[in-house]
């Protein structure tokens, strides 16, 4: 039997079930359970004035003390300075754009629902005039409070409407022309290092691809040291054995973009790191 934690969020389940219908298709039995996160129960601040591990601490403690063997997360939530005791496997990456959420027009002086410091500052560059209010809370809860007319607009990731099916009903679609958060859209499986027994189960579920290409944009974010406190982008694409990282960064005074690629097989994760770590330290360098 291999226990997973997860949070009780329709996404964090349905990320869940996933997971363990994935090891279910190799034969083992898995037992789910829900652990609740300072985040979860904290709904009126934004994510990066609650502190690292906002969505992954309980988790976190439950893996070190034996109490699960694996968690489930959104690989974004977890932070990338973390438990050097920790590791984790991906499931392939099922979307990774943003989209903006609204009911009737895009107006000059919009007012958008978003708990996101990157998503806040990025759209801020394509609507100047816009307003920003704090959202949080699940995505059925979200879009509730657009179609009620709280907001404007409200932002959510393309893989958390396909992974819900959520009717968004008369709600207009506006895909916007920023980059992610590093590793949006992808589910992390979390387990011990020195847990070889489950190491080797999750290696037969682990997507290579997206594993490749999340590993690139986090050391890209570690690299520049960000966390959640500064807006940061990044989106890491492997095609043709040819590896393609973009970057980019909002202050105050402007948007900083960077973009490069190179030559590496899927297996080359050692040289994918490297690669996310001189482009993260070149675009802090860009800014001062």
């Amino acid at each position: 039997m291999i226990r997973l934690g997860t949070r009780g969020s329709k996404l964090a389940l349905y990320q869940a079930e996933k997971v363990k219908k994935e090891l279910e298709k190799l034969g083992y039995e898995v037992e789910i359970k829900i652990i609740k996160t300072r985040g979860d129960k904290i709904l009126d601040k934004k994510i990066s004035d609650i502190g690292i591990g906002a969505f992954t601490k309980e988790l976190d403690i439950s893996l070190e003390n034996g109490e699960i063997d694996i968690a489930v997360h959104s690989l974004k939530d977890i932070p990338t300075i973390w438990n050097p005791n920790f590791d984790y496997f991906v499931l392939e990456r099922d979307g990774y754009k943003d989209i903006l959420l609204y009911k009737n027009e895009l107006k000059e002086d919009i007012t958008i629902g978003t708990s996101s410091i990157r998503r806040r500052a990025f759209l801020k560059n394509l609507f100047p005039n816009a307003k920003f209010k704090l959202l949080r809370g699940n995505i059925d809860t979200r879009v509730r409070k657009l179609k009620n007319g709280e907001y404007d607009a409200i932002v959510l990731s393309e893989s958390s409407i396909k992974r819900l099916n959520i009717d968004l009903g008369d709600l207009k679609i506006f895909y916007p022309d920023i980059l992610p958060a590093p590793a949006q859209g992808v589910i992390a499986i979390a387990y011990k290092k020195d847990d070889n027994d489950i190491k080797e189960i999750l290696k037969r579920i682990n997507h290579k691809k997206t594993f490749l290409e999340v590993k690139t944009e986090r050391a890209a974010l570690n690299e520049f040291g960000s966390g959640c406190s500064v807006p940061f982008g990044a989106l890491a694409v492997f095609e043709n054995n040819i590896l393609t990282l973009k970057v980019g960064v909002s202050t105050q005074e402007k948007y900083f973009e960077l973009s490069k690629k190179i030559k590496c097989s899927i297996n080359d994760l050692d040289r994918a790191i490297k690669f996310g770590k001189e482009l993260g330290k070149e675009l802090k360098d860009a800014i001062g």
